[in-house]
């Protein structure tokens, strides 16, 4: 943004030195610089519009993009879950125990 503040400095300093040395009386060489003061306040405001407008478009690419990688890796970690379960037999897992069915206030109980 630094070079467009110096094209905008430049332009108003430019055309305010045009004007003052111009053969023109005062009146209206007041009412020549609130014209261009108000066209570059005009551009001005053009630009930042548009600079919103573009950074409001990047976010919400920047957002989509985001969504699509949470679904795809959603979906990668639900295969992967799925061929992990069908790894796993129930005969081969551990049985329940009774001090797995225990309360944590019971098994504190019978450690003493």
């Amino acid at each position: 943004m630094g070079k467009f503040s110096s094209f905008v400095k430049g332009i108003m300093i430019g055309g305010g030195i045009a004007l003052l040395l111009s053969p023109k009386p005062g009146k209206e060489i007041r009412k020549d610089l609130a014209d261009k003061a108000d066209e570059t306040l005009d551009k001005v405001m053009d630009y930042t519009d548009k600079a919103k407008e573009t950074a409001k478009e990047a976010v919400d690419q920047a957002k989509e993009m985001a969504q699509e990688t949470t679904d795809t890796v959603k979906q990668q970690f639900a295969s992967k879950a799925a061929e992990v379960e069908g790894k796993f037999d129930a005969e081969t897992e551990a049985p329940v125990t009774e001090s797995d069915e225990l309360d944590p206030i019971e098994e504190a109980m019978k450690t003493l």
